[in-house]
């Protein structure tokens, strides 16, 4: 998973990087920090056991429903290529399925 992350986040910066100047200190700004803290959750949630472990989880699928809307604003509002945006969001729905399987499975073992 951290690998998975790790390589969103270079195709996020890149993306980035391309942006209109006065989207890369916004929107593009607020994309990377989310991306930073979903990384940070999810190596605490490597720590974690039991309902804490479950807690990050759920918050790390919610930073990544934030992250998959505000890379679709970039892209809605013409800062982020369309290939990019295709890319990077089948990453994010990638990364997305790897967390319903890792919520899926701390639900089961605190049953």
């Amino acid at each position: 998973m951290i690998h998975k992350l790790y390589e969103l986040y270079k195709t996020v910066y890149q993306a980035i990087q391309k942006f209109p100047k006065k989207d890369k200190f916004t929107i593009g700004i607020k994309i990377e920090n989310i991306l930073l803290e979903i990384i940070e959750l999810t190596l605490l949630a490597y720590t974690k056991e039991g309902a804490s472990k479950l807690l990050i989880i759920n918050k790390i699928d919610i930073k990544m429903r934030m992250l998959k809307l505000f890379v679709r604003i970039s892209s809605d509002v013409k800062s982020m290529a369309t290939d990019k945006y295709i890319e990077i969001e089948e990453r994010i729905l990638e990364i997305g399925k790897i967390i319903g399987g890792w919520i899926k499975s701390c639900t089961k073992s605190n049953l």
